[in-house]
């Protein structure tokens, strides 16, 4: 058996499919990172206070648009529920939920089981400490 080169149709959609996985990569190291760190900055969030300063990387960060959080008055559609997460969860679940969200799936977002690979792996994305005052803000949320 013998292989044929891949003719110009083939190396056009291989060609797409690589431009698209590249621009997918950049639009998220863009979305959550660049943007919500012109954000961070303009806000001038007191890093000291983990609390406080986790109430704004929420804000920042994306998790407003997905999670409904009633202490941050957002009504995410995509996401659990985080509010009064403490009652439901200890803090090393809510991390490893921020850092490698894929690890445990929940079973009910507002339209029924959750999807894998939905929430972006924040723990690539943030530090430690923004990682430790997002579990702070949400366990006093």
């Amino acid at each position: 058996m013998s292989l044929k080169p891949i003719g110009r149709v083939q190396r056009a959609l291989l060609l797409i499919a690589l431009v698209a996985a590249l621009g997918t990569g950049a639009y998220f190291a863009f979305e959550y990172t660049l943007v919500a760190q012109v954000q961070e900055a303009l806000a001038q969030p007191d890093t000291t206070d983990a609390i406080a300063y986790g109430r704004t990387l929420f804000q920042t960060r994306g998790c407003a648009g997905c999670h409904t959080l009633e202490d941050a008055g957002s009504m995410g559609d995509e996401g659990p529920d985080l509010s009064k997460l403490a009652t439901r969860h200890d803090a090393a679940s809510i991390r490893q939920s921020i850092a490698t969200p894929n690890a445990v799936i929940a079973p009910q977002c507002p339209e029924g089981p959750c999807e894998a690979n939905i929430m972006p792996p924040f723990g690539a994305i943030l530090t430690p400490d923004q990682i430790d005052a997002l579990v702070a803000y949400l366990m006093q949320a």
